[in-house]
């Protein structure tokens, strides 16, 4: 989404800045336009059977069914009905029904969440990483988990989003999910000294290779989930189905082990709703005590792990 500064501007100013932004498609950040695209695209051909409002409802609901019977994911739906009343206002409380199909199929199907990683995973796998020279992975690894980034908001991050200090810093956020909702950069404090290291680190490194306009991962997207892939595969975690966005939920996790605390997890986090965060949490904890290693995974954490004096 192109954001403008606010300002005591000119006329002549303020037109020259909003040119490159379309009030209407600004409501939605690009990639949620792309969904809401590609899934109303889908349901399009129904809606346009409709020969007036009160019989868009059935047939949407018609359409559901289908989509469940052909083996269409949820999330089709729900872009679907959203895209809807988004780009069509008037259908909004027109389609009860439609939407109590969708909360019927969300309830009878359970969604594949990723499971969260431990401290000890993403330690021992940062510190591979580090074995191999790949210090840019370990950092994402680490101030991912630390830090509860969701995935796009990790790979987002620059060097000059960190502000970081001998046992303490901070890193800042553009262009959040919740931060473009209220119009406000975010702001995240890292207090892990094992974070701050490699983070420094990598700084040192790029300012002396003359480097630091690179984000902080400095591949792409699909680089980094390719390497993260690699990663589970050489440490045998395959089977515990883990992904990039279980950096954030193992560190939502871990957090609120070692607090108990759901309102600090709640703000460190950035969910909105504290149902929400309750459900990712208490989804995470009933995942722990299925993570079994296999030996050759235990002999590996034990080569492989940076002990963090905080952690006693």
């Amino acid at each position: 989404m192109v954001r403008v500064l606010a300002g005591k501007f000119s006329r002549a100013e303020r037109i020259r800045q909003r040119q490159r932004i379309v009030l209407d498609d600004a409501a939605l950040a690009p990639k949620t336009q792309c969904r809401y695209y590609n899934a109303l695209r889908k349901g399009l051909p129904t809606v346009e059977k409709a020969k007036h409002m009160d019989h868009l409802d059935s047939l949407l609901c018609d359409w559901i069914r289908l989509m469940w019977k052909t083996g269409e994911p949820l999330l089709t739906i729900g872009d679907s009905l959203s895209a809807l009343h988004f780009f069509v206002p008037a259908t909004k409380r027109r389609i009860p029904h439609s939407w109590k199909l969708f909360g019927v199929w969300r309830r009878v199907e359970v969604p594949s969440r990723a499971p969260p990683l431990t401290l000890r995973i993403v330690r021992s796998l940062a510190a591979f990483e580090l074995s191999l020279g790949n210090l840019e992975m370990a950092c994402c690894l680490t101030l991912g988990f630390h830090c509860l980034l969701r995935t796009g908001e990790l790979l987002a991050l620059h060097l000059d989003d960190l502000l970081l200090g001998k046992s303490s810093g901070i890193c800042t956020l553009q262009n959040t999910k919740t931060g473009v909702r209220h119009n406000a950069a975010e702001a995240i404090s890292i207090e892990d000294v094992v974070v701050l290291e490699l983070l420094q680190s990598l700084k040192i490194y790029r300012r002396q290779m003359h480097l630091t306009a690179l984000p902080l991962w400095s591949g792409s997207g699909s680089q980094f989930r390719q390497r993260f892939a690699a990663l589970c595969k050489h440490f045998g975690l395959c089977q515990h189905g883990f992904r990039p966005y279980s950096l954030r939920r193992g560190g939502a996790t871990d957090l609120f082990q070692k607090t108990h605390s759901m309102e600090l997890a709640l703000l460190r986090g950035r969910w909105e709703s504290c149902k929400v965060a309750k459900l990712y949490i208490s989804d995470g904890l009933s995942h722990l005590p299925k993570l079994k290693m296999s030996p050759h995974t235990h002999s590996l954490f034990r080569k492989f792990y940076f002990l963090n004096p905080q952690d006693g």
